[in-house]
């Protein structure tokens, strides 16, 4: 079912027409997962700010590995707008996830932290058995960004049909 909310468009104001106009500049549109931020300006640049650092810009974990995660998450929170967009970046990346055993590793870390959040602690003892402690926070934020990002996405309904030219 659609949510019943109207995501924001351009004439949401000029603080976030201007926001708009830099994701049209990164990105050649404004992907509705933005729109989903809402109307508050400060909400989508803190969510830029941490997806950029979460999932593109420098860490100890392979950017194709962030993506593994990203792509889990979203599965594992039936998130399919989420799920589309990062099987996609996935495909550039490289595909996968592949079959050895450390994306093995990550996938299971994703699906365990997001569907049994209790179990966290083991899913993290787990993955330290394929990766280093800080490779595991990097793992750690990412689930945790594409777990917020997808309960956005759930709430408002978006498609990829909501992204703005």
């Amino acid at each position: 079912m659609a949510a019943d909310l109207p995501l924001p468009d351009d004439g949401a104001g000029p603080a976030l027409a201007g926001e708009y106009a830099a994701a049209r500049a990164r990105a050649g549109r404004v992907m509705a997962i933005l729109r989903a931020m809402g109307p508050r300006r400060e909400v989508l640049r803190a969510f830029l700010a941490l997806a950029d650092a979460a999932l593109y810009g420098p860490a100890e974990l392979g950017r194709r590995e962030r993506e593994v995660l990203a792509l889990a998450t979203s599965e594992a929170n039936q998130a399919a707008y989420s799920a589309e967009v990062h099987a996609a970046l996935l495909e550039r990346l490289g595909g996968g996830p592949g079959a050895g055993p450390r994306d093995e590793a990550l996938v299971g870390f994703a699906r365990r932290v997001t569907l049994a959040p209790a179990e966290s602690g083991e899913a993290v003892t787990e993955l330290r058995a394929h990766l280093s402690v800080a490779e595991v926070y990097d793992a750690i934020a990412v689930v945790g960004l594409l777990n917020f990002a997808n309960r956005a996405a759930l709430a408002t309904g978006i498609s990829v049909a909501d992204d703005l030219e």
